[in-house]
Parts: C-alpha cells; structure tokens; sequence
C-alpha cells in the first residue's frame, strides 16, 4: 500500500521526534508527526519512553556522574551511521 506524499510512517517519525520535542519542526510537519503520534500506538509509546527517559537523566551534570560514563551515554545518542539507518529500512 502506498503512503500519500504527506503522510508519514514509523520510521520518519522516530526520525523527526528530536526535532519535534524541541519545536525545531515547521508546523505543517509538526502536525503530521503529531497525527501519527496520536494514530500510532507504537509510536506514542516510543515518545513516552523519550520523555521519561529525559525526565530521569535531566538531572544528570558533569559533577554527577564519572566523565567517562557520561561521555558513553552521550555517545550512545549519536545518530546512526547512515549503513545502519539503511538497513533498518529494509527490516
């Protein structure tokens, strides 16, 4: 089934979340991330976990934890590299 040119699936909405928690997103596309997530069971509790995972490490600072574990979470952030991001298309 094909998906009109204005709609989005999982995948670009998980790509867009960052943007669209941070209203970084212009609003036609912030409205069609916010129609998904309110059609989208999965994808709202993909958002759910986000933001309770922002919730328990926004209290986190340098002088909190060990430099060494901080720099590993944040890593752990990085986007994808592009061959990962290509085959989780395919999946």
């Amino acid at each position: 089934m094909e998906r009109a040119a204005d709609d989005l699936g999982c995948d670009d909405v998980l790509e867009l979340l960052t943007d669209y928690l941070e209203m970084a997103l212009p609003a036609g596309r912030r409205r069609l991330v916010a129609g998904h997530l309110g059609a989208c069971p999965a994808c709202s509790e993909w958002l759910a976990q986000v933001l309770a995972t922002i919730a328990a490490l926004g209290c986190l600072r340098d002088d909190v934890m060990p430099a060494p574990v901080l720099a590993a979470l944040r890593a752990s952030f990085q986007p994808a590299p592009d061959s990962w991001r290509g085959s989780r298309r395919g999946s």
